[in-house]
């Protein structure tokens, strides 16, 4: 299903080398591409398919009708947008985005582009689906870009969120650009190369540390291909990695208490935690041809660390990063990356592979 109801407005920027199959539903608004005017779609025109401008995402009070006179909800608002009827009813501690910021957050990525690269990337597709309950921005990444640290085949950077509570603020890196819902569960939602996170909670309006994982992704301090087949290369199976974890890398983050009791407590955690990473490797976030090498198990770690990290922050609002980006963070981070579990992970000897030896292979 395409989604694409008749409030929604989907603008696509035709006959791109990256657009695929371009208006294949029919919907959407398209403008012609032409590399000698331009390359990508005007920010302006984009805005206004987004209804920046025009409608904004509204929390409003609720009211219990069946009282005369009608007595308020206390403790849930209603989500609306534009002049529509509330659609989604969560708590106040529900964070509203407006579909404004897919915009600023494109426009980092391009920045970090220009200025890091020399490399001008368009924006290819943008709109807005089920009954603009989703919004989403595609920005258009060649094959001849060369950013370093980028998956091969990543055409798109696609930029998408709910008003619903059907999705986070997600970006990603995928093999085409999103035209419709479908398109945008299986970018955003399904096995795509997931690099940011932010979840609709209170705060969520502060993408700061968003913005910085964008610029990262392009960054100064890239990791290059080079570094990911060396780990790719490492064999590292599930043994070594609970092997390392308990005798080389918990002790390094985690301190033992003196006591027995409190040593008692403190080796449940660490069963708790090795079960918690084993469930992360053997999920969908770790590719089954990733799974024997060291590129695996650091997937498998981060995973977990960044679960953690989400579900125990007060605001909940802090992005999420995986991949690339995340061991780009590890190895060339000198002040730690938040997950200290990764960084430790990184220092230990990984069958002949050390931190030092991936440092040699980020380009600055």
């Amino acid at each position: 299903m395409h989604e694409i109801t008749g409030r929604d407005n989907v603008l696509l920027m035709e006959g791109h080398p990256l657009t695929g199959m371009g208006n294949w539903h029919g919907l959407a608004e398209t403008e012609r591409w032409d590399s000698d005017i331009r390359e990508g779609l005007d920010t302006e025109d984009v805005k206004r398919v987004l209804g920046v401008g025009g409608w904004s995402v509204q929390t409003v009070p609720l009211a219990d009708a069946r009282t005369n006179p009608p007595t308020l909800i206390d403790g849930h608002v209603g989500i609306a947008c534009g002049d529509q009827p509330p659609h989604y009813f969560p708590t106040k501690a529900y964070g509203v985005l407006q579909n404004e910021e897919l915009v600023d957050l494109a426009g980092v990525f391009q920045e970090a582009a220009r200025i890091e690269r020399g490399v001008d990337l368009p924006i290819l597709s943008a709109g807005t689906l089920r009954d603009r309950r989703m919004a989403f921005v595609s920005v258009g990444v060649p094959d001849d870009a060369a950013l370093d640290g980028l998956p091969a085949r990543s055409h798109a950077m696609n930029l998408g969120t709910s008003h619903d509570g059907t999705c986070a603020l997600v970006g990603c890196l995928a093999s085409y650009i999103v035209v419709c819902a479908n398109t945008f569960r299986a970018s955003l939602l399904g096995t795509a190369v997931q690099e940011v996170s932010v979840r609709h909670t209170q705060g969520i309006e502060d993408l700061t540390e968003a913005r910085h994982i964008l610029r990262d992704m392009i960054g100064s301090a890239s990791l290059t291909d080079a570094a990911i087949a060396r780990l790719l290369d490492v064999e590292y199976n599930a043994g070594d990695l609970w092997h390392d974890l308990a005798g080389q890398v918990f002790p390094k983050v985690y301190v033992e208490p003196d006591d027995e009791q409190g040593w008692t407590a403190a080796h449940t955690k660490q069963e708790k935690r090795l079960e918690a990473i084993q469930s992360v490797y053997y999920s969908d976030l770790v590719p089954g041809d990733t799974r024997q090498t060291a590129w695996g198990a650091l997937m498998a770690v981060q995973g977990w660390e960044q679960h953690e990290r989400t579900t125990r922050t007060a605001k909940g609002a802090q992005p999420r990063h995986r991949g690339a980006l995340a061991l780009q963070r590890t190895v060339a981070s000198s002040s730690g990356t938040g997950y200290p579990l990764s960084d430790a992970l990184m220092t230990t000897d990984l069958r002949g592979l050390n931190g030092a030896d991936l440092a040699g292979l980020v380009t600055a």
